[in-house]
């Protein structure tokens, strides 16, 4: 099982999105992440990620949920969840345009399908673990279960 991060970086109403101009997501607005890389920390690697993604430091890290993806384009994932705010101005990189979105005006239909469940959750500050069964990118089924800390 693969195991990656994903880091949302939320701050006065609004959420720093990235399109995934190549790699795994590519063609989606997500939040930065990526894989760890041996014997890296699920913290670091979403320190790292950030600052590889969008040329700027984060702050304030706190892991929220795990999610495992299975059979996603023939791939399993194990990813932790983090929210954070950033330190600097974000920029554009080889992998990823960052962009300020209003919490109000989230475009799932431009995500990955599961995003709509359990990025609400990341939003309102809650813990969660779920699962989510693929078909290639296509959402077959889900569990996911959140609770305050």
């Amino acid at each position: 099982m693969i195991q990656a991060v994903i880091v949302h970086i939320i701050e006065n109403g609004k959420i720093l999105l990235h399109y995934k101009k190549r790699g795994h997501g590519m063609g989606y607005w997500n939040g930065v992440g990526g894989k760890l890389e041996e014997g890296e920390t699920p913290e670091d690697c979403a320190i790292r990620e950030s600052f590889e993604e969008m040329n700027a430091n984060i702050k304030n890290l706190k892991m929220l949920g795990t999610l495992k993806f299975y059979d996603v384009s023939a791939e399993d994932w194990y990813v932790y969840v983090f929210r954070a705010e950033i330190d600097g101005e974000p920029k554009e990189s080889e992998e990823s345009k960052p962009k300020w979105v209003p919490l109000g005006s989230i475009p799932y239909d431009e995500m990955w399908e599961d995003d709509r469940y359990w990025l609400p959750l990341v939003i309102d500050n809650l813990h969660f673990k779920g699962e989510f069964w693929f078909s290639g990118t296509q959402m077959l089924r889900f569990n996911l279960e959140a609770w305050k800390e």
